[in-house]
């Protein structure tokens, strides 16, 4: 086996694997969205998309993540690479972390993401859960940031956890208009990277940078 298969292997698993998650949620949300929550089991899920049963609690701890697409085996990005780089303000840094994050990224349908969000408006356990979910990046997020101005020195100590809220807002702003982009374009074979730096743009000259 020469050098280059080596290293090309490790991307193929790493495709599959996502492909086998995206089949698992995707079937996930058609079934519930097709009857209820409480009547679909991991048994219909894990058959609709072709798997075992074992293989669906290799990637998700039970059918409510599924439909959420919180797969244990991706966990979400966390960003514990952020570091500071002179000149570059740090809104700029993790919007260009995030895009190395999802450049590849691949969403799926909208019309699956109106599925989805039609079972968490019926569902509001599921709803809190998913808002629980987002709370913890946010979280993370922030405890990051707050890292980075550590290091940078130039946001005094007083002032770092409010700047460094105030980044992951913006950067939720940008990714909420940039999913909006994508549910609303008629080509989406852009990846989600391409609305990001499109709804990056329009954001920063709304506010005038």
């Amino acid at each position: 086996m020469t050098d280059t298969a080596t290293r090309e292997q490790p991307g193929l698993r790493e495709r599959k694997k996502r492909e086998t998650a995206r089949a698992i949620e995707v079937a996930a949300v058609e079934l519930v969205s097709e009857s209820s929550l409480a009547e679909v089991t991991v048994e219909a899920i894990s058959a609709r998309a072709d798997v075992t049963s074992r293989t669906f609690f290799n990637y998700y701890a039970g059918k409510e993540d599924a439909v959420l697409g919180n797969s244990r085996a991706f966990p979400p990005p966390d960003l514990h690479d952020l570091a500071h780089t002179p000149g570059v303000p740090i809104v700029d840094a993790v919007l260009d972390a995030v895009l190395a994050e999802f450049d590849a990224f691949d969403l799926g349908r909208p019309d699956l993401e109106e599925r989805k969000r039609a079972i968490l408006i019926e569902n509001p356990d599921l709803l809190a859960r998913s808002f629980r979910t987002l709370g913890d990046i946010e979280e993370n997020l922030a405890r990051q940031v707050t890292r980075v101005l550590t290091d940078e020195g130039l946001v005094p100590e007083a002032e770092r956890e409010n700047r460094a809220w105030s980044v992951v807002f913006l950067v939720g702003a940008v990714l909420r208009l940039a999913l909006r982009n994508w549910s609303l374009d008629a080509d989406t074979t852009h990846p989600i990277a391409h609305h990001i730096t499109g709804a990056r743009q329009s954001l920063f000259a709304a506010a005038g940078r």
